[in-house]
């Protein structure tokens, strides 16, 4: 032991030296705790995604894998390998693959905002009918190369995500309905509720885009099953 004035050393370490006082303690562990090193942590931690970060990247992940893979041949482990998950991992997310797919849906129909186009003096409700139905068909070349029909899923997705995609699809033909209204206002179509005529020939369109998906061509080929409905309601 070295004693230097009022410190003493012992060991490496410095010690305050009191006389007949208690257990000297280490002047370096009195210093201020801002003057300290603190240790450096040799594992940083990584910022971790949120739920929703978690859902949009399955979101990703799922319509990147429908349009290579096909939506019938794309797993709950394809997802979860896309996005670092378990099966189980994308089910807390997402009940069903349907939900997924239903969602992707909804986003969809949801961003969409149909053109009605101004059509010649004298052309009929039914024909601006047919010209929303053109504009969807069209709208729904892309999407229809990797989802299937509403018609193939819709019995398989949860109440909550049902109910987000018929009010989606009701904003969606609000053109419709209004044609509806007016054509029947002025003679064009039978007095029958415009919530069933519109329900009529979306359910037209949707057999018309399965009869396609199973016999090959594009969903504007599905358009004279509206035509044929259209042709029922006129008066």
């Amino acid at each position: 032991m070295h004693e230097s004035g009022q410190n003493a050393t012992v060991g490496g370490a410095t010690y305050a030296s009191e006389r007949n006082g208690p257990m000297p303690t280490p002047v370096s562990e009195r210093l201020p705790t801002q003057n300290r090193r603190m240790p450096v942590s040799s594992n940083p931690t990584h910022k971790r995604r949120t739920s929703q970060e978690t859902r949009e990247a399955v979101l990703a992940a799922a319509r990147r894998l429908f349009f290579t893979k096909g939506f019938d041949q794309t797993t709950l482990m394809d997802l979860g390998e896309e996005t670092g998950l378990s099966a189980r991992g994308v089910i807390l997310h997402f009940e069903t693959k349907a939900d997924i797919i239903a969602t992707l849906l909804i986003r969809d129909y949801t961003a969409r905002r149909a053109p009605m186009v101004e059509r010649p003096q004298g052309s009929t409700h039914a024909q601006r009918i047919l010209d929303f139905y053109f504009w969807m068909a069209r709208e729904d070349a892309a999407n229809f190369i990797a989802f299937p029909a509403l018609w193939s899923v819709s019995a398989r997705w949860s109440p909550t995500v049902e109910a987000e995609m018929n009010a989606a699809l009701r904003r969606m033909r609000e053109p419709v309905r209004s044609e509806l209204s007016r054509g029947m206002a002025a003679g064009e179509f039978r007095g029958v509720d415009i919530q069933h005529a519109d329900d009529m020939i979306w359910q037209s369109y949707q057999h018309g885009l399965r009869a396609v998906s199973v016999n090959g061509g594009t969903p504007a080929m599905a358009v004279p099953q509206v035509f044929k409905t259209l042709e029922a309601l006129t008066a």
